[in-house]
């Protein structure tokens, strides 16, 4: 059965990467490899009721895939990461300190992400409304979600409120930095409540339009930012005991338990009923991508005419040049969505599906080739030592990252995300917010250094 034969391939690929990369669970050989491990041996568990009889050249694209990404990051990090990892270890400081940061601060981008929530609902209900819309606020999430993501209605928000949300979501990765450095260092820093809020605050400006991408990127950080930090602080050394394996784990099976109520909360029952239960939402959303996959493997299909080569892969950046020269182009996604025995699988076909649809087998080994070198080299920037570093955007840079290497067993993250203006907007904002958080620190810091 070829299916069990790659849950086996992809489990010693993925220990092999582990071992490879220093025992570090945070690291992109695991974080690509491990989430494809799991979608196999949720579509295992799920092959009957989906008809799931996998191919052999299914068996190869992902065993392949898997085996090339972890090899180049493994031999990425043998290259230059060891070299990198011994500087940052003698220069580092053992007497790391806890970052505090003054409560008006924190307050001052606590307001502005009300505001911006604010603002936002408040651009989604008009641009709903001009279509006959209104009513509960989930039933305008539903609808603007619908619309915006297949372009059925022309549905936007204002780039005033587009911003103002991309800065709320921003802000909180510069407080989980703060909260994880302050728990490593096992000191407690102040106004960590507030912190708190602005997280939830920036959560909710994630998930408002309807999507839970932007929240579960910052669920995904905080575990990334954590573990890296917690391995500085401890000079790089393997430091993840079973109990954090056995934490992390019901963390996930939480996450995936509750998809089927946040969907709730975010409106996806508002207009449509959708009788599967918790188990066959998170089933579908963890392993369907693989028998997606399959079917498009089998009997490819092209319904875009005429067709782009690159649109499924390069469709942002495409799309954004497009609009600035003029040029004419059609770019539209090809991405139906697929039913077997009535049940719906969704149309979420791995990272897999546009490189293969744009490039073929060739490419996909290029492109997956390409995604591993990048991810890789921007995590070993990490171990390099800065000194009077306060904030490092290297390893916020690097979460962000991660969460787009972690989420390719359920698409294409990587090139649609990192060749985007939102990501040069994410850099801005943090490099800014950094400067506005720790200024006070740094003056402090930067006297104490010359005074010695």
């Amino acid at each position: 059965m070829l299916i069990l034969l790659l849950v086996v391939t992809l489990t010693i690929i993925l220990i092999w990467g582990y071992i490879e990369n220093d025992q570090d669970l945070s690291s992109p050989a695991v974080l690509f490899t491990a989430p494809f491990l799991v979608a196999t041996i949720c579509a295992m568990a799920y092959s009957d009721k989906w008809s799931l009889n996998m191919h052999i050249n299914t068996f190869l694209v992902m065993a392949s895939g898997c085996l090339i990404f972890s090899f180049t990051c493994v031999i990425i990090h043998k290259s230059v990461g060891n070299k990198r990892k011994n500087a940052a270890c003698k220069h580092y400081r053992k007497d790391s300190k806890p970052i505090n940061v003054s409560a008006w601060r924190v307050l001052s981008i606590i307001l502005l992400q009300m505001f911006s929530l604010f603002v936002v609902i408040k651009d989604m209900r008009a641009t709903v409304g001009k279509y006959g819309v209104s009513g509960k606020l989930t039933v305008v999430m539903y609808w603007y979600r619908e619309w915006h993501m297949f372009k059925d209605r022309d549905v936007s928000i204002s780039s005033l409120s587009s911003n103002l949300r991309l800065f709320s979501i921003a802000a909180s990765y510069i407080w989980i930095y703060i909260l994880c450095n302050n728990i490593v260092c096992e000191k407690k820093g102040k106004n960590s409540i507030l912190m708190l809020l602005s997280i939830a605050l920036g959560m909710i400006n994630g998930v408002i339009l309807g999507a839970r991408g932007d929240a579960i990127q910052i669920i995904v950080a905080t575990y990334v930012m954590f573990v890296v930090l917690k391995r500085k602080h401890n000079g790089w050394k393997p430091n993840i005991k079973i109990e954090h394996i056995i934490l992390i784990g019901i963390a996930l099976f939480g996450i995936m338990y509750g998809f089927k109520a946040t969907g709730n909360l975010l409106g996806r029952n508002s207009v449509v009923q959708y009788n599967s239960t918790a188990i066959d939402e998170a089933a579908k959303y963890l392993g369907a991508e693989i028998k997606n996959l399959d079917i498009y493997l089998e009997k490819p299909f092209r319904n875009v005419a005429p067709y782009m080569r690159g649109s499924q892969t390069f469709g942002y950046i495409m799309e954004w040049i497009n609009h600035k020269a003029n040029l004419g182009w059609v770019i539209e996604q090809d991405l139906p969505f697929q039913k077997i025995n009535s049940l719906s699988l969704g149309n979420v076909y791995t990272v897999f599906y546009p490189f293969i649809y744009d490039f073929g087998y060739l490419g996909m080994g290029i492109l997956t080739f390409v995604m591993a070198a990048l991810s890789q080299l921007i995590y070993e920037t990490v171990l390099i030592y800065r000194k009077n570093e306060i904030i490092s955007i290297a390893i916020i840079i690097n979460s962000y990252v991660l969460f787009l290497i972690t989420f390719s067993f359920f698409g294409e993250r990587f090139f649609s995300y990192i060749l985007n203006t939102s990501f040069i907007k994410y850099i801005v904002i943090w490099e800014m917010l950094t400067w506005f958080v720790t200024v006070e620190i740094f003056k402090t810091r930067k006297k104490c250094f010359v005074w010695n």
